[in-house]
């Protein structure tokens, strides 16, 4: 829990990426998760029946028979309309619905059985692999759907099944070890196209608990982790500290008079100033690879942010902070016609063996707060605080 989740798919073949953003089209990203896969699912039908259509032409064709050629090129025009058919609702924002990727499905089978090649070549066993990814296309929720969609399929299987539809003559002329090889085909290409449907709907399902995962861990207004990836990222340094003793420090950064912008200027304009910092925070820290761990900044509060430093001293970790603290300093935020200033104040501890989670948070907390009583845009150490910090509180009782 708290690790950045790994890609969706490991596939990144430019013909593959093409496919996934043409069946992403017109659907709703907001719709949950098995509603998102059944509509990825019906995108993709008309263009998986363009594809095996393509694929038996060229096979009809080498065998010389005309008849089943034709069958395949009368099938073409349907899977091309589906594709013109799904691209108007796509962009007119409509949903698809499964229905329609029931009636190309079943149209273009259909039509290659009645049109010449029977039921002599096992065709009709298609309708047996529409009944079987009925549960992809149809949503789950949608019971009468379903068992109107598988009723249909079976009832095709078993009409073609137990009253054979003839195929034309010159089909029948084939010999008899070519028809059972093209048998052979069309149950291996039925089960191909079963265990691709089946590899999509595992890729979009782990993509959609992969996007959880990271809603999860993720600061929604910023785009930030937020605290429960900041703890599981402290957890981690701290057993990398004990195995390997790796040093990190741990800064907390609030704004300075930030309640001022959202008083004076509005919600809004502190929604902008909490993202333009978010911005010049990931854009200051270290990205991490496979041999080094990265810096993790995140959101914890309000105004207040927390930055870890891998695989950093003190020393390394102060240099980092001051120059997050001037970048922010001496980078404006332009609002429409205004520019809005803002500083921020920063306070730092390092990690050793004395401490725990509630005492290093702690330290780093002292920080920041001597950091904005001693004038705020600046930097403080744990170290340089401690005595700062009693003296500054010597001064409220002798006040009092």
């Amino acid at each position: 829990m708290g690790k950045e989740p790994p890609p969706a798919s490991r596939w990144r073949s430019p013909v593959f990426l093409a496919i996934k953003g043409w069946i992403k089209l017109g659907v709703n990203p907001e719709l949950s998760g098995a509603v998102r896969r059944c509509h990825y699912m019906i995108n993709a039908t008309p263009t998986l029946v363009l594809i095996m259509s393509m694929f038996y032409l060229p096979i009809f064709l080498c065998l010389g028979n005309w008849a089943l050629a034709r069958t395949n090129v009368l099938q073409l025009p349907i899977s091309l309309l589906g594709i013109a058919w799904f691209r108007y609702l796509q962009k007119r924002k409509q949903p698809p619905h499964y229905w329609k990727a029931f009636l190309i499905t079943q149209s273009a089978t259909l039509v290659g059985i009645i049109s010449g090649q029977g039921t002599l070549l096992g065709t009709h066993f298609y309708f047996l692999l529409f009944f079987l990814t009925t549960p992809l296309v149809v949503p789950v929720r949608d019971r009468l759907g379903t068992l109107i969609t598988c009723g249909v399929c079976l009832a095709w299987f078993i009409f073609f099944h137990y009253i054979p539809w003839p195929a034309a003559p010159e089909v029948q002329a084939l010999p008899l070890l070519t028809i059972k090889a093209l048998n052979l085909i069309v149950l291996l290409s039925a089960s191909a196209i079963l265990f691709i449907a089946l590899a999509c709907s595992e890729d979009f399902s782990d993509m959609l608990e992969n996007r959880i995962r990271k809603m999860a861990i993720t600061d929604t207004l910023t785009g930030l982790g937020n605290r429960r990836l900041f703890y599981s990222t402290l957890a981690r340094m701290r057993s990398r500290y004990e195995r390997e003793e790796q040093p990190f420090c741990l800064a907390m950064l609030d704004i300075d008079f930030f309640k001022r912008i959202n008083d004076k200027q509005g919600h809004e304009a502190g929604d902008e100033v909490l993202r333009h910092v978010s911005a010049l925070l990931r854009s200051s820290i270290r990205s991490g690879d496979r041999r080094r761990p990265g810096d993790r900044v995140c959101r914890i509060g309000g105004e207040e942010f927390a930055i870890l430093f891998a695989n950093a001293s003190l020393e390394q970790a102060f240099r980092a902070c001051d120059a997050i603290r001037k970048a922010i300093a001496d980078t404006p935020l332009e609002s429409g016609a205004r520019e809005i200033r803002v500083t921020a104040s920063m306070g730092l501890a390092a990690w050793d063996a004395t401490h725990s989670e509630q005492s290093f948070l702690a330290a780093a907390d002292k920080a920041l707060y001597c950091a904005k009583h001693g004038g705020r845009n600046q930097v403080q150490r744990h170290e340089q605080a401690t005595t700062r910090h009693e003296r500054l509180e010597g001064a409220g009782e002798n006040r009092l």
